[in-house]
């Protein structure tokens, strides 16, 4: 077809659908933002300091090291596919809590049970990819249009990123300054509650079919 035509959305697709707005969109789209954030901040602070973690804290060369945490990148695929698909059958507040169960687990495993590490980096992954994933469906089933969820993407990825962008340096910065991972692992853990809570919290008030 070529792109031109492959990605652009005709009337008769509902390009030009307008529906009615949902009450409360505008904290709706707060929690989603803040879900977001904490979502990105979570995955981009494991990925820059796991393979440290890996090798402080469990003697792996650094070559074992990048390559365990590897299986926190790859199972992003697991995640990002599997959301859509579980969303058809359960109900996307089911999807989020099970997603930010899944991302708990991992600070909270790495700090109760480190020898662990690859089912967490396995129970990781697939949070991260899902994660993202459930926030967009939300997202889509928000808006009104195609505009408004243009606008509300930029507004959720634009804050979100920028706070995520700090979570590298300041768990480096926490590290540094206590001399142990503890403290930047419990970091992670309140980002990850918080993604779980606010996520959770606003894909229950966006409707189920629009």
């Amino acid at each position: 077809m070529g792109p031109r035509t492959a990605f652009s959305v005709s009337a008769e697709d509902g390009g030009d659908t307008t529906l009615p707005p949902v009450r409360g969109s505008g904290w709706i789209t707060a929690g989603l933002t803040a879900g977001f954030a904490m979502q990105a901040f979570s995955y981009y602070g494991l990925t820059a300091w796991l393979p440290s973690y890996l090798h402080d804290e469990l003697g792996m060369s650094v070559s074992e090291a990048g390559a365990g945490s590897s299986i926190f990148q790859i199972l992003a695929i697991v995640g990002g596919l599997g959301v859509p698909f579980a969303a058809r059958f359960l109900s996307t507040t089911a999807v989020a809590v099970t997603v930010g169960v899944l991302w708990t687990s991992v600070p909270a495993g790495l700090l109760l049970a480190p020898q662990l590490w690859w089912f967490w980096s396995i129970c990781g992954g697939i949070a991260q990819g899902g994660g993202i994933t459930v926030i967009f469906i939300a997202i889509i089933r928000l808006a009104r249009d195609q505009a408004s969820a243009g606008r509300m993407s930029a507004i959720v990825q634009g804050s979100g990123y920028c706070l995520a962008a700090a979570s590298p340096p300041l768990l480096g910065f926490v590290h540094d300054t206590t001399g142990s991972w503890t403290p930047a692992l419990l970091v992670l853990l309140a980002s990850v509650l918080i993604f779980l809570f606010s996520t959770t919290g606003s894909v229950r008030r966006v409707p189920k079919n629009r």
